[in-house]
Protein backbone atom coordinates (compact mmCIF):
# COMPACT_ATOMS: atom_id res chain seq x y z
CA UNK A 1 0.00 0.00 0.00
CA UNK A 2 1.38 3.41 -0.95
CA UNK A 3 0.61 6.37 1.27
CA UNK A 4 0.26 9.91 -0.09
CA UNK A 5 2.63 12.17 1.84
CA UNK A 6 2.32 15.93 1.76
CA UNK A 7 5.17 16.82 4.05
CA UNK A 8 6.92 15.37 7.04
CA UNK A 9 7.97 16.50 10.48
CA UNK A 10 11.39 15.00 11.18
CA UNK A 11 12.86 14.92 14.66
CA UNK A 12 16.51 14.20 15.40
CA UNK A 13 18.23 13.51 18.70
CA UNK A 14 20.91 11.35 20.26
CA UNK A 15 20.13 7.58 20.42
CA UNK A 16 18.38 6.02 23.41
CA UNK A 17 16.61 2.81 24.46
CA UNK A 18 13.56 2.24 22.25
CA UNK A 19 10.11 0.91 23.15
CA UNK A 20 7.75 -1.16 20.99
CA UNK A 21 6.07 0.27 17.90
CA UNK A 22 2.30 0.69 18.00
CA UNK A 23 -0.78 2.75 18.82
CA UNK A 24 -2.47 2.66 22.22
CA UNK A 25 -5.35 4.57 23.80
CA UNK A 26 -4.99 6.72 26.90
CA UNK A 27 -8.41 8.08 27.77
CA UNK A 28 -9.58 9.92 24.66
CA UNK A 29 -6.02 10.22 23.31
CA UNK A 30 -4.15 8.15 20.73
CA UNK A 31 -0.54 7.46 21.69
CA UNK A 32 1.71 6.54 18.74
CA UNK A 33 5.10 5.02 19.55
CA UNK A 34 7.52 4.90 16.62
CA UNK A 35 9.60 2.24 18.34
CA UNK A 36 12.58 4.48 17.61
CA UNK A 37 12.28 7.03 20.39
CA UNK A 38 9.39 9.28 19.31
CA UNK A 39 6.08 9.06 21.19
CA UNK A 40 3.30 11.27 19.79
CA UNK A 41 0.03 11.92 21.62
CA UNK A 42 -3.00 13.01 19.57
CA UNK A 43 -6.25 14.29 21.06
CA UNK A 44 -9.03 11.95 19.98
CA UNK A 45 -11.65 14.71 20.07
CA UNK A 46 -10.05 17.29 17.79
CA UNK A 47 -6.83 15.86 16.28
CA UNK A 48 -4.44 18.19 18.10
CA UNK A 49 -0.94 16.84 18.73
CA UNK A 50 -0.55 17.43 22.47
CA UNK A 51 2.81 15.74 23.06
CA UNK A 52 5.95 15.07 21.03
CA UNK A 53 8.16 13.18 23.45
CA UNK A 54 11.48 12.29 21.89
CA UNK A 55 13.79 10.01 23.84
CA UNK A 56 12.32 11.42 27.06
CA UNK A 57 12.55 15.07 25.96
CA UNK A 58 9.25 16.91 25.50
CA UNK A 59 9.30 19.02 22.33
CA UNK A 60 5.65 20.09 22.30
CA UNK A 61 4.57 23.30 24.01
CA UNK A 62 2.26 22.50 26.92
CA UNK A 63 -0.10 25.48 26.62
CA UNK A 64 -0.69 25.55 22.85
CA UNK A 65 -0.73 22.53 20.58
CA UNK A 66 0.17 21.36 17.07
CA UNK A 67 -2.58 21.13 14.47
CA UNK A 68 -3.96 22.05 11.09
CA UNK A 69 -5.06 25.67 10.68
CA UNK A 70 -5.52 27.12 14.18
CA UNK A 71 -7.06 23.87 15.39
CA UNK A 72 -10.07 22.06 13.93
CA UNK A 73 -12.22 22.49 17.05
CA UNK A 74 -13.75 19.03 16.79
CA UNK A 75 -13.10 16.07 14.52
CA UNK A 76 -13.53 12.32 14.16
CA UNK A 77 -10.22 10.61 14.89
CA UNK A 78 -9.34 6.98 14.17
CA UNK A 79 -6.24 4.80 13.95
CA UNK A 80 -5.09 1.92 11.80
CA UNK A 81 -1.98 -0.28 11.63
CA UNK A 82 -0.92 -1.37 8.14
CA UNK A 83 1.25 -4.46 7.64
CA UNK A 84 2.24 -4.33 11.29
CA UNK A 85 4.70 -1.52 10.60
CA UNK A 86 2.81 1.66 9.63
CA UNK A 87 0.55 3.60 12.00
CA UNK A 88 -2.07 5.84 10.38
CA UNK A 89 -4.02 8.41 12.38
CA UNK A 90 -6.93 9.83 10.37
CA UNK A 91 -8.66 13.07 11.41
CA UNK A 92 -11.89 14.00 9.62
CA UNK A 93 -14.24 16.96 9.50
CA UNK A 94 -16.89 17.73 6.89
CA UNK A 95 -14.29 19.31 4.57
CA UNK A 96 -10.87 18.14 5.85
CA UNK A 97 -9.15 14.78 6.13
CA UNK A 98 -5.78 14.98 7.85
CA UNK A 99 -3.35 12.05 8.04
CA UNK A 100 -0.46 11.52 10.44
CA UNK A 101 1.60 8.48 9.50
CA UNK A 102 4.42 6.92 11.50
CA UNK A 103 6.59 4.05 10.26
CA UNK A 104 8.11 1.57 12.68
CA UNK A 105 11.57 2.61 13.82
CA UNK A 106 11.52 5.97 12.00
CA UNK A 107 11.23 9.22 13.96
CA UNK A 108 9.27 11.09 11.33
CA UNK A 109 5.61 12.09 11.22
CA UNK A 110 4.42 11.99 7.61
CA UNK A 111 1.64 14.50 7.00
CA UNK A 112 -1.08 14.42 4.34
CA UNK A 113 -4.03 16.79 3.97
CA UNK A 114 -7.13 16.48 1.81
CA UNK A 115 -9.35 19.57 1.66
CA UNK A 116 -12.62 19.86 -0.23
CA UNK A 117 -12.92 23.50 0.93
CA UNK A 118 -10.83 26.07 2.75
CA UNK A 119 -11.32 25.41 6.50
CA UNK A 120 -13.69 27.77 8.28
CA UNK A 121 -11.39 27.82 11.34
CA UNK A 122 -8.55 29.60 9.52
CA UNK A 123 -5.93 29.23 6.82
CA UNK A 124 -5.00 25.86 5.34
CA UNK A 125 -1.66 25.43 7.07
CA UNK A 126 0.11 23.01 9.40
CA UNK A 127 1.28 24.73 12.58
CA UNK A 128 3.59 23.05 15.10
CA UNK A 129 3.66 24.99 18.37
CA UNK A 130 6.82 23.61 19.94
CA UNK A 131 8.60 24.05 23.25
CA UNK A 132 10.74 27.18 23.19
CA UNK A 133 12.96 25.87 25.99
CA UNK A 134 13.65 22.59 24.17
CA UNK A 135 14.00 24.20 20.72
CA UNK A 136 15.19 27.80 21.23
CA UNK A 137 16.98 28.26 17.90
CA UNK A 138 14.82 29.38 15.01
CA UNK A 139 15.20 31.93 12.23
CA UNK A 140 16.71 34.99 13.95
CA UNK A 141 14.78 37.66 11.95
CA UNK A 142 11.55 35.92 13.09
CA UNK A 143 12.52 35.83 16.79
CA UNK A 144 10.17 38.21 18.62
CA UNK A 145 10.45 37.10 22.25
CA UNK A 146 11.54 40.06 24.36
CA UNK A 147 10.47 42.64 21.77
CA UNK A 148 9.82 46.16 23.04
CA UNK A 149 7.11 47.41 20.66
CA UNK A 150 5.28 46.77 17.40
CA UNK A 151 5.13 48.58 14.08
CA UNK A 152 2.95 48.00 11.00
CA UNK A 153 0.03 46.60 12.94
CA UNK A 154 0.71 43.70 15.26
CA UNK A 155 2.91 41.43 13.12
CA UNK A 156 6.19 43.38 12.96
CA UNK A 157 8.07 43.83 16.23
CA UNK A 158 11.03 45.89 17.45
CA UNK A 159 13.74 43.88 19.21
CA UNK A 160 17.28 45.08 19.98
CA UNK A 161 16.86 48.02 17.61
CA UNK A 162 15.78 45.78 14.71
CA UNK A 163 12.44 44.91 13.19
CA UNK A 164 11.51 41.24 13.51
CA UNK A 165 8.58 39.37 11.99
CA UNK A 166 7.36 35.89 11.19
CA UNK A 167 6.99 37.10 7.61
CA UNK A 168 10.78 37.48 7.40
CA UNK A 169 11.08 33.68 7.62
CA UNK A 170 9.35 33.11 4.29
CA UNK A 171 11.06 31.82 1.15
CA UNK A 172 9.57 31.15 -2.30
CA UNK A 173 7.76 27.81 -2.42
CA UNK A 174 10.08 26.61 -5.18
CA UNK A 175 13.03 26.84 -2.74
CA UNK A 176 11.20 25.75 0.41
CA UNK A 177 12.40 22.17 0.81
CA UNK A 178 13.50 22.03 4.47
CA UNK A 179 13.05 24.44 7.35
CA UNK A 180 13.28 23.81 11.05
CA UNK A 181 14.31 24.71 14.58
CA UNK A 182 16.93 23.25 16.91
CA UNK A 183 17.99 22.93 20.52
CA UNK A 184 20.69 21.16 22.49
CA UNK A 185 21.15 17.85 20.66
CA UNK A 186 17.70 17.98 19.06
CA UNK A 187 15.94 19.45 16.03
CA UNK A 188 12.51 19.51 14.41
CA UNK A 189 12.28 20.04 10.65
CA UNK A 190 9.53 20.31 8.06
CA UNK A 191 10.67 18.38 4.96
CA UNK A 192 8.68 19.21 1.83
CA UNK A 193 8.85 16.93 -1.25
CA UNK A 194 9.22 18.68 -4.58
CA UNK A 195 5.58 18.24 -5.61
CA UNK A 196 3.97 19.11 -2.27
CA UNK A 197 3.18 22.70 -3.25
CA UNK A 198 1.50 21.66 -6.52
CA UNK A 199 -1.98 22.06 -5.01
CA UNK A 200 -1.17 25.31 -3.21
CA UNK A 201 -2.45 28.64 -4.46
CA UNK A 202 0.06 31.29 -5.46
CA UNK A 203 2.48 29.46 -7.71
CA UNK A 204 6.18 28.60 -7.29
CA UNK A 205 7.34 32.09 -6.31
CA UNK A 206 4.68 32.67 -3.68
CA UNK A 207 5.95 32.68 -0.09
CA UNK A 208 4.57 32.61 3.43
CA UNK A 209 5.56 32.10 7.06
CA UNK A 210 7.93 29.27 8.07
CA UNK A 211 8.79 30.20 11.66
CA UNK A 212 8.08 32.53 14.57
CA UNK A 213 9.91 32.47 17.88
CA UNK A 214 7.79 33.82 20.71
CA UNK A 215 6.62 32.13 23.90
CA UNK A 216 6.32 29.06 21.66
CA UNK A 217 8.64 28.02 18.86
CA UNK A 218 6.23 27.98 15.92
CA UNK A 219 7.01 25.94 12.81
CA UNK A 220 4.69 26.31 9.80
CA UNK A 221 3.86 24.68 6.51
CA UNK A 222 1.51 26.81 4.40
CA UNK A 223 -0.74 25.26 1.77
CA UNK A 224 -3.21 28.11 1.12
CA UNK A 225 -2.38 31.53 2.51
CA UNK A 226 -4.88 33.93 4.01
CA UNK A 227 -2.37 36.79 4.06
CA UNK A 228 -2.52 37.46 0.35
CA UNK A 229 -4.56 35.65 -2.26
CA UNK A 230 -3.22 36.00 -5.82
CA UNK A 231 -5.62 33.37 -7.17
CA UNK A 232 -8.48 31.19 -5.97
CA UNK A 233 -7.73 28.82 -3.11
CA UNK A 234 -7.14 25.34 -4.41
CA UNK A 235 -8.58 22.16 -2.98
CA UNK A 236 -7.70 18.48 -3.22
CA UNK A 237 -4.84 16.49 -1.78
CA UNK A 238 -1.73 18.36 -0.70
CA UNK A 239 1.11 16.03 -1.48
CA UNK A 240 2.44 13.75 -4.27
Amino acid sequence: MRFPLAASLLLALLPAVFAAFGVTRSGSNYVVDSGGGLVTTINGNNGDITSLNYNGKELQDRSKFTHLSSGLGSATVSSNIVNGAIAVITIRTSTITQYYIVRSGINTIYIGTYASAEPSVGELRFLARLSKSALPNGYVPAEIQGSSSTVEGSDVFVKDGQTRSKFYSSVPFIRDQVHGVTGSGVGAFIIIPGVSYETSSGGPFFRDINNQGGDQQELYWYMNSGHYQPDAWRTGFFGP
